[in-house]
């Protein structure tokens, strides 16, 4: 069956019942929230599998395909299976099938993200022809009590811009950003997005990015020439001013491990090591 012609309450259906035993809890997701990840994603559902049983649907792939790393690569927006169709193969029959597709519009890596603790993901990936990449760590930050001890510095303004102020960043990060929270994501993310910039005088010195629908923060990024100076710090502060109330914490996903400096900025601010992935891919 065509995935395109899959009704969005049958992928939510499959989707509640592939992910009831994740280790995230994936119980409040909704159709808009998979419509929003599948745009930003840039999931293309020509190419996209869906495995049946009869006419229920019993598992899935949501494959994007966009620019990453300079060459054209496919993403996996989401792999799940419902657990009694689990260790028959189907994640590697549903990658197998999308790898033609593939090869035709010229892609060349197929990539992933999946938590550490997901052994059977990882051993089915593995079979697949995927690899470890890189590590990526995932954050939480709780709302429920002060987090900043410090003002901001008096010389930097934290004020809403639009998304077009992101892309200059892009030269900045000193690590490719996952799809998730690349820059391409970024423009394509349907819904309303939370953006700040800090300004030194009239140059904007870095950048957040929230997105409330699926509340993370995509990116966080500060000009070379400005960090250690505070500018981050404030940055976090004035998105966490303008939180919306009756949230207890903000995600911040997908920093590279390798990034120390990163990772200890992270925790000084209060936030939480919560969970870890691998980024893994293969060559198509």
């Amino acid at each position: 069956m065509r995935f395109d012609r899959i009704s969005q309450s049958q992928l939510l259906r499959t989707w509640l019942e592939a992910f009831s035993d994740y280790a995230v809890d994936m119980s409040g997701v909704t159709e808009k929230l998979i419509e929003c990840r599948c745009i930003k994603n840039n999931v293309d559902f020509d190419i996209s599998v869906g495995a049946f049983d009869d006419e229920r649907m019993v598992g899935f792939t949501l494959i994007g395909v966009d620019r990453f790393q300079d060459e054209l690569a496919a993403f996996d927006a989401g792999t799940g299976i419902v657990p009694e169709f689990r260790g028959q193969g189907l994640a590697r029959k549903m990658f197998d099938h999308a790898t033609p597709q593939l090869e035709s519009q010229g892609v060349t890596r197929f990539l992933l993200e999946v938590l550490q603790v997901n052994e059977p993901a990882i051993r089915a990936y593995t079979k697949a022809g995927f690899e470890v990449t890189r590590e990526l760590a995932c954050f939480k930050l709780k709302l429920d009590e002060p987090i900043f001890s410090s003002e901001p510095p008096t010389a930097i303004e934290v004020k809403e811009v639009d998304r077009a102020s992101v892309a200059g960043f892009s030269t900045e990060v000193d690590w490719q950003p996952s799809w998730e929270n690349g820059f391409l994501a970024i423009e394509k993310t349907p819904d309303q997005l939370l953006i700040l910039g800090a300004f030194e005088r009239d140059r904007c010195v870095g950048v957040i990015v929230y997105t409330p629908l699926l509340n993370w923060i995509m990116t966080l990024v500060v000009s070379r020439t400005h960090r250690r100076r505070g500018v981050g710090s404030a940055l976090v502060q004035g998105l966490v001013e303008r939180l919306p109330g009756g949230l207890t914490e903000v995600k911040l996903l997908n920093v590279d491990r390798s990034d120390e400096g990163m990772l200890t900025f992270l925790e000084r601010l209060g936030f939480d090591h919560w969970i870890d992935q691998y980024e893994m891919a293969r060559d198509i």
